[in-house]
């Protein structure tokens, strides 16, 4: 079966009319066709073995925050190719941006990442390998402005496409845009650059290649997440000491929205009062399961927002401290 080829067209400063696309290309070359538009600055793709693509995108112009798309075909994902400078315009001036009359929606993203998390996002690389251990199986994102490596868990409810992000506990000596399974040894490959770092974590190198393996130690981490009526579930890989996971303190969340708007960015927005400022949840319980890995996590103000940021400070059943987070992106809750 013929393979076709992909790639990610920015939609700022380059001189062509599409405005940011995924394009795809037939194996013979003959053909080109337009997966989706509405691409501001992609840095990269991904792709599931069930042939889903995904695409990062950075904040600036229309875009809020930097994303990650889950594709679908004729989407289009609110880059608006109606601004100029004295540097650059679309299309080498040819279009005229007074005339474009920019949509009412756009197909929202299975995640927004804030600033200090992601300021410009690479691509994502899935690892379907058992020799990568308990990480095997999942989707997995670069950030080049920040020079970390996440993991995704997803969740669908009612037709949309949900996830949580948390960060690999490594930091990487450059910032890291492509990543590869190795069919050898099963071990993820990341590589990247340092060329362009506006408010990135500093001291990164001007580039570097890396290897992420598993030793086949322990890997202590959350497993799955969802979330319900008034409750988030995070599920671990390990038992939870059931006096530390229940205490007032050892959950706290906040939560909040940006504003889709020829801006550049966007602030963040209380979900509740449509002020500047995020929204301090109140956690009005906590629960563990029989098997002491899985804490439900009651939330009574909890409701459909950009982005959810949840700080966990745990132990394991031995005693052992365990602290994580997780940037949420919720766009529907269940109703059951």
């Amino acid at each position: 079966m013929p393979c076709n080829f992909y790639y990610a067209k920015s939609g700022q400063y380059t001189d062509y009319k599409l405005p940011g696309a995924i394009v795809k290309v037939s194996a013979d070359g003959k053909m080109r066709d337009i997966v989706c538009t509405g691409l501001r600055t992609p840095n990269g793709m991904g792709i599931f073995p069930d042939g889903r693509l995904t695409v990062s995108d950075n904040q600036g112009t229309w875009m809020p925050a930097s994303k990650i798309n889950l594709v679908r075909p004729g989407g289009f994902y609110g880059y608006v190719q109606n601004q100029a400078s004295s540097a650059w315009s679309p299309d080498g001036g040819k279009i005229d941006i007074k005339t474009i009359v920019p949509p009412k929606t756009f197909d929202q993203p299975l995640i927004w990442m804030p600033q200090e998390v992601d300021n410009c996002s690479g691509g994502q690389v899935f690892v379907d390998d058992k020799r990568f251990g308990p990480l095997a199986g999942r989707l997995l994102h670069t950030s080049y402005g920040q020079g970390h490596l996440f993991y995704l868990m997803m969740q669908e409810v009612d037709g949309l496409t949900q996830a949580a992000l948390v960060k690999f506990p490594q930091d990487f000596g450059s910032g890291i845009m492509r990543g590869r399974a190795n069919p050898n040894d099963g071990q993820l490959y990341v590589a990247g650059l340092n060329g362009w770092n506006d408010n990135g974590r500093g001291g990164l190198a001007d580039g570097g290649i890396y290897r992420v393996r598993y030793t086949g130690q322990p890997l202590r981490m959350i497993s799955n997440r969802e979330v319900h009526p008034s409750e988030l579930r995070i599920a671990f890989n390990f038992a939870l000491d059931p006096t530390a996971a229940t205490k007032v303190n050892s959950v706290t969340a906040e939560q909040w929205n940006y504003k889709w708007t020829s801006n550049y960015g966007s602030d963040a927005y209380h979900p509740e009062t449509g002020e500047v400022g995020k929204q301090v949840l109140t956690i009005a319980g906590a629960k563990l399961s029989d098997n002491w890995k899985t804490l439900t996590v009651h939330v009574p103000q909890l409701r459909p927002v950009d982005l959810l940021h949840l700080r966990l400070n745990l132990a394991d059943a031995e005693g052992a401290t365990f602290s994580d987070e997780l940037y949420w992106t919720i766009h529907a809750i269940p109703k059951k």
